[in-house]
């Protein structure tokens, strides 16, 4: 009896850290949502304001609105160019995040595949990888900033795909090679006796059976790529202007345009939450790859 009494206080204890963790993580977003649909005098209202009265949509408006004479809604002057639209942020980013993630996912697949089947650069080359990342980007703003520009990659597509490529490629070669190395050579080998050449076994029998890892590891580079500040910010000048780099766009001589900001939060994550739910069934798969044993 004791023990069904203890088991039961911890199921109950387990449901309750379980709640307060969902609600420590959906807490941001509610409020981001919220704050997007507060007019501005509940911004930084005192008490907050947990549920606005009145939802407004000014703030999305704003969003994708060229405001005239450098004049906000509220007939304050914006600086830092606010009233530039944000539709060109969002287009930015997708392209840079997802062709950054596309090139980092082909890297990953083939890098992936010389270290975990052919020891590639010997036993110490996957760390050696890893160590890349472990390197604060910051650290290499300065030698990037120098090589792009004589590269003449400065605020252009190419040198922001090509630095999201480079620092998110380990993460994606550990990743899959995780993934490759749990399934059995074996299964490689039959094919190969069965007429398949090595690399036709790699891509016809491996690379199908990790497809859920390979989209699970695409959605993490994704991302970190669709989130990426730092480069965005240091390697462009204007022409380039991604969502992050956006977000620190909205102020005014009076204060920070936090319902602008906010609203720019709510589309940023719409594009992600759509691109989880198409690919769930495969998520579900690659995340506990752990199932196919020796």
């Amino acid at each position: 009896m004791s023990e069904q009494f203890i088991e039961k206080k911890l199921g109950i204890f387990g449901y309750c850290v379980i709640i307060l963790a969902l609600i420590f993580t959906l807490f941001p977003i509610y409020w981001m949502i919220s704050t997007s649909l507060k007019p501005q005098v509940d911004w930084i209202a005192t008490p907050p304001v947990w549920i606005p009265e009145r939802a407004v949509i000014e703030n999305y408006q704003v969003l994708f609105m060229e405001v005239k004479k450098e004049y906000g809604t509220a007939g304050t002057e914006w600086i830092g160019g606010a009233f530039i639209p944000a539709s060109g942020s969002i287009l930015s980013s997708a392209i840079t995040a997802g062709f950054g993630t596309l090139f980092s996912i082909i890297i990953g697949i083939l890098a992936a595949f010389g270290i975990s089947r052919h020891k590639m650069g010997g036993p110490s080359f996957p760390l050696m990888i890893l160590m890349i990342r472990m390197i604060p980007p910051v650290v290499s703003i300065i030698p990037l900033i120098v090589l792009y520009s004589n590269l003449r990659l400065i605020d252009t597509y190419q040198g922001l795909i090509i630095a999201y490529t480079l620092f998110t490629a380990p993460y994606s070669i550990w990743m899959i090679k995780s993934f490759i190395d749990d399934v059995p050579r074996e299964l490689e080998e039959v094919g190969i006796a069965e007429g398949l050449t090595q690399l036709e076994a790699h891509f016809k029998i491996t690379l199908p059976l990790i497809k859920g890892g390979v989209i699970a590891t695409a959605l993490f580079l994704l991302i970190l790529n669709w989130s990426e500040f730092l480069f965005a910010l240091v390697l462009t000048h204007g022409n380039i202007v991604t969502i992050p780099v956006q977000e620190t766009r909205y102020f005014t001589y009076s204060g920070v345009q936090y319902g602008p900001q906010a609203a720019l939060g709510v589309v940023a994550i719409i594009p992600l939450f759509i691109f989880g739910f198409f690919i769930q069934k495969y998520l579900a798969r690659g995340l506990t790859f752990g199932a196919i044993k020796r």
